[in-house]
């Protein structure tokens, strides 16, 4: 997964780089205006930053797309999916994901171990972003997103085009308690011990959608590894949220 260090330094997925009508970025923690343990790059006002400084960090990530509108729900790892079609009035409550046709609304996920991940379908052009954690995982956000595209848009999922964020990495996630937290079904993806790959459960649900294989990227990148993004596991409830973000160009746009 490419990384670009600018002032507000991001990764991309080459996979969606190669539509001219998108716009997207994976961003770390580096390039924002917080300070202490929510250094830098905070997205949430939910951890205790200050919001001043949260609402700046927003305000980068929106000049950044010069986007129309930011859009963010305070998430809640389930699996409600909010269309927005016509006019966007944020902030939202409750909602894990986004799906929109409209040009020059930023989609946005705040994460910090959980993945973001991006859908696009380049015929009908309409994109998506899921916030997904193991508990999102578990209630499938990732086929309640797909199936929103396919009811209200007529998104064919081999037409989707699939990008899985910089998350907790199967050499981190450890679930002790994976036997009452976990459905059986989900065991065969344990490895050495108590660890499970959550990349390969979020790819296998996005292939159970229809979505083919070469069509999604996965970032294999480790939040808690990559100190350059926030990570619950490791630095606990004091840490921010860094943020996936995808985004329709509008005609006028000249990136």
């Amino acid at each position: 997964m490419p990384f670009q260090n600018t002032n507000l330094p991001f990764f991309y997925f080459p996979s969606l780089s190669q539509f001219p009508f998108l716009r997207h970025a994976v961003f770390t923690r580096l390039g924002g205006y917080s300070r202490k343990t929510y250094a830098s790059l905070n997205l949430s006002y939910d951890v205790g930053d200050d919001p001043v400084t949260v609402n700046k960090n927003l305000n980068l990530v929106k000049q950044f797309f010069s986007a129309e509108k930011l859009i963010w729900s305070r998430q809640i790892h389930d699996k409600n999916v909010l269309v927005i079609q016509d006019e966007a009035k944020p902030p939202y409550e409750g909602f894990d994901a986004f799906v929109t046709n409209r040009p020059g609304l930023a989609l946005l996920v705040k994460l910090a171990d959980c993945q973001g991940i991006l859908l696009c379908d380049p015929i009908k052009k309409v994109i998506a972003a899921i916030h997904c954690g193991w508990r999102g995982n578990v209630a499938n956000i990732i086929a309640a997103t797909v199936d929103v595209m396919e009811k209200e848009f007529h998104t064919k999922p081999t037409d989707i085009w699939a990008g899985i964020s910089p998350s907790l990495g199967p050499c981190c996630a450890e679930f002790k308690d994976y036997q009452t937290l976990l459905p059986k079904a989900f065991w065969r993806y344990r490895i050495n011990g108590n660890y499970f790959d959550w990349w390969r459960i979020s790819r296998d649900q996005l292939m159970a959608k229809g979505i083919p294989a070469k069509q999604i990227e996965i970032a294999g990148i480790c939040t808690v590894c990559d100190t350059r993004f926030f990570s619950y596991r490791r630095d606990g409830k004091s840490t921010g949220r860094f943020g996936a973000v995808i985004m329709l160009k509008g005609e006028e746009s000249c990136f």
